[in-house]
């Protein structure tokens, strides 16, 4: 790699030529060393793509939601404790610990975040994931009212069908 007066100075911008892998100017088109134009747009060589990790929210909700399955685990590609999880699920203690997981995912900083997660970008929670929570959610209320339902609601069904039964 050549290192001359056609070099940027350093600290202003730079990338590296696709064709030849000298260092260039970040707004050259074209490279001053072989003469290639550069390519432009969002693929450009000289400017990594970002990695989007695991997203910070949708990881506390996972963890709030559905903790005593291990979800959050599974999503933060923590397999082995997503399993342990899943394992112990009957017990509530994996829910216990995902409640309280997902609120300290909450109160985590972006910083701490990304540096444990390998995220350089935070990212908004996607359309899809959101759906699927609320219909997890929703999902989630209808089962506790059908429980309270039955559970209040069964001594009289009960009542009645031995009235029933008695007067036969």
């Amino acid at each position: 790699m050549n290192l001359d007066a056609t070099s940027p100075a350093p600290g202003t911008p730079a990338k590296f030529c696709f064709a030849c892998g000298n260092r260039i100017d970040a707004r050259a088109e074209i490279c001053p060393f072989c003469g290639v134009r550069q390519e432009t747009g969002p693929h450009r060589l000289s400017e990594p793509v970002p990695l989007a990790g695991p997203s910070r929210l949708t990881a506390a909700l996972l963890a709030i939601f559905l903790g005593g399955l291990g979800i959050h685990k599974f999503y933060l590609g923590q397999t082995g404790q997503g399993l342990l999880y899943l394992l112990f699920c009957w017990t509530g203690l994996p829910g216990f610990i995902g409640l309280l997981e997902g609120l300290f995912y909450l109160f985590r900083s972006e910083a701490d975040w990304a540096r444990e997660y390998g995220t350089s970008v935070a990212h908004p929670i996607s359309g899809i994931v959101l759906g699927c929570l609320i219909l997890i959610m929703a999902l989630i209320v209808f089962s506790i009212a059908s429980m309270v339902s039955l559970i209040f609601l069964g001594g009289q069904v009960h009542n009645i069908l031995t009235s029933v039964g008695n007067s036969v």
